[in-house]
């Protein structure tokens, strides 16, 4: 097991390897750039777990070298040292997965709990790779099912996708959960117009959760769906366990019919515990080279993580956009179908400013079409052996 140091001044990252990291790991990898810093990764294969950036690597570098681990590398843990920090600069780390900001003037105890802390999640990771499929903890109990939508990318629709298709599941007559596990900056609350009382890190902190509590923390929406919103600040999101996401996506789905989960753009703890619980996966593009590029190494990584080709969906948003990039570009690239198309208007940003789900606005325009064709995908093949199941819950299930 590998840490890497990238960091040009000797003294400093000598400091970090002997004094910092000491004991941590079984050796330390230097490289004074980023350019070193890949070279690195690529020779030294997966024993590297996790990356410190010291603090005279420029932001610029530092976050682009942490997109670049992110998507390249999802398993390896990058922690950065920093002169300054700023809110933005906090905003664009987390959206490249960095796990964790320290002040240079930090002291060795408080690099070695960040360092410790990312070798672990860095652990965790390659521990789920080498694992199995997510399987049903009920031995054949009717539980809820569980979608996930994601994209590697942000700007794709991810948010206005998962409100929509919580919407238009309930319409179907199914009791609806949606989660927002963009824990620093989700925008459900936003999105559908919310001023809840409760967030998911309130459910979270709560020892010995069980389903009446955890509902409690949940808010209506006007179309009949159940909401667990993000957090209001940005560094609460830091305190949750993701072992506590994984209790309450298992609770959820023993009270809704489905359990709808918006995520942040990177591959984050409580987005890889919202996989393990997954029955299905929505995976969200644009017509743009970077989006497909990020879909494409996306189910990359889904495939190393043995998530079942069978339950991903993909999807294009804004597929009729004439950037000249066509769908059947798309899937060459992708080497994948696409499942649904979601096309443009200008109803959509409407609705999102409005903070009313298109769903509602819009109920027979073509976008709550496609909508509710993603939705059919994730219900049509399930129908037929769920009808006895639902007809048990009505009776039982349900508090």
């Amino acid at each position: 097991m590998a840490v890497l140091i990238v960091e040009p001044h000797d003294g400093y990252a000598t400091w970090l390897a002997t004094t910092a990291l000491s004991g941590l790991t079984d050796r330390v990898v230097r490289a004074a750039d980023p350019d070193e810093a890949m070279a690195a990764v690529a020779a030294e294969g997966r024993d590297v777990l996790a990356a410190i950036f010291g603090p005279s690597i420029a932001d610029r570098d530092a976050l682009a070298l942490a997109g670049a681990l992110q998507q390249g590398t999802p398993d390896i843990s990058v922690v950065v040292i920093r002169r300054q920090e700023s809110g933005e600069l906090i905003r664009q780390a987390h959206r490249v997965g960095i796990k964790d900001i320290l002040s240079s003037t930090s002291d060795e105890t408080a690099i070695r709990t960040a360092a410790a802390r990312a070798i672990e999640i860095a652990r965790t990771l390659r521990g789920r790779l080498g694992g199995g499929a997510p399987t049903d903890p009920a031995g054949g109990r009717a539980l809820g099912k569980v979608v996930t939508v994601f994209s590697s990318k942000g700007g794709c629709g991810k948010t206005f996708l998962s409100t929509n298709l919580a919407v238009a599941l309930s319409q179907g007559g199914a009791e609806v959960a949606l989660v927002d596990l963009d824990l620093h900056f989700g925008d459900v609350a936003i999105m559908l117009h919310l001023f809840p009382s409760h967030t998911i890190y309130d459910a979270a902190q709560n020892p010995g959760l069980d389903v009446m509590t955890l509902k409690s923390f949940l808010t209506r929406h006007d179309s009949g769906i159940w909401t667990l919103v993000a957090p209001t600040e940005p560094t609460a999101a830091d305190t949750i366990n993701p072992g506590a996401i994984g209790t309450i996506l298992k609770l959820l789905r023993t009270a809704y019919d489905y359990v709808v989960i918006d995520t942040p753009p990177a591959f984050s703890e409580p987005v890889l515990t919202a996989f393990d619980e997954s029955d299905w996966l929505v995976m969200l593009a644009t017509l743009d080279v970077p989006s497909v590029k990020n879909l494409r190494l996306a189910l990359q990584t889904m495939e190393l993580l043995h998530f079942p080709k069978s339950r991903l969906r993909v999807v294009v948003n804004r597929a009729d956009s004439k950037v000249g990039l066509r769908l059947p570009d798309v899937e060459k690239l992708l080497s994948s179908p696409v499942d649904t198309t979601i096309p443009s208007s200008r109803s959509v940003p409407l609705s999102v400013n409005k903070g009313s789900p298109i769903m509602l606005e819009e109920p027979k325009g073509p976008v709550a079409e496609s909508i509710r064709r993603v939705a059919a995908q994730l219900t049509d093949r399930e129908a037929t052996g769920r009808t006895k199941q639902k007809q048990r819950r009505s009776l039982f299930a349900r508090s």
